[in-house]
């Protein structure tokens, strides 16, 4: 998997625990705030294995490297309007539900629903640490704020010879890469030119 297909498939178990909220990555820029509870993703510290599993399938040279990256999600909510009578009146209140909704997603995204998802992407989502209330730091727009951390697990396939060779190969955003380098071969052996050495 890429980055993007790992954040595609993210996106889609989220979104099936909050159908209706919008759900956004740290990184994009847009254009309207959002106006009510949404989610905010952001993916960060990416790792790899040094070394790939290798295999050569129908020709090409394919390699598999174990991969991890932290993803952090926060909630961003009003809360929950509570009704009480104080002196014969009634009074409403907002109560601070952040911290126990992403609780709750965290509950889902830890089932057994959730991992059927991944077993179909081949990805695992672990928690990392303690659900953390941020109300504190957060504008007045949005009175409650909560964060998990989560350790996403995934398969890095690179293919080809210079590892980047892919059906609709093009250059990263950012200029990477050359499509001779994605159509680089391995290099064929001159029988002729091996030298064997018999030390017997």
């Amino acid at each position: 998997m890429t980055i993007e297909e790992v954040k595609k498939a993210l996106v889609e178990i989220i979104a099936t625990y909050f159908p209706t909220t919008q759900i956004v990555w740290a990184e994009q820029r847009k254009l309207v705030k959002p106006s009510g509870t949404f989610i905010q993703l952001k993916l960060r510290n990416l790792g790899a294995s040094l070394h790939s599993i290798k295999e050569v399938d129908n020709d090409v040279l394919c390699g598999y490297k174990p991969s991890k990256t932290m993803l952090e999600v926060q909630l961003f909510t009003k809360g929950a309007i509570q009704t009480f009578v104080e002196d014969g009146e009634e009074v409403k209140v907002s109560v601070n539900t952040a911290l126990n909704d992403i609780m709750e997603l965290t509950n889902f995204l830890t089932s057994e629903y959730a991992d059927a998802f991944y077993e179909k992407y081949d990805i695992a989502v672990i928690p990392e640490g303690d659900a953390q209330d941020a109300s504190g730091l957060v504008d007045t727009a949005y009175e409650y704020r909560a964060m998990q951390e989560y350790v996403v697990e995934f398969t890095q396939t690179v293919q080809g010879f210079a590892g980047i060779s892919r059906e609709d190969w093009h250059p990263t955003a950012s200029g990477g890469g050359t499509e001779e380098l994605a159509k680089s071969e391995i290099p064929e052996l001159d029988a002729g030119s091996i030298e064997i050495i018999n030390n017997s």
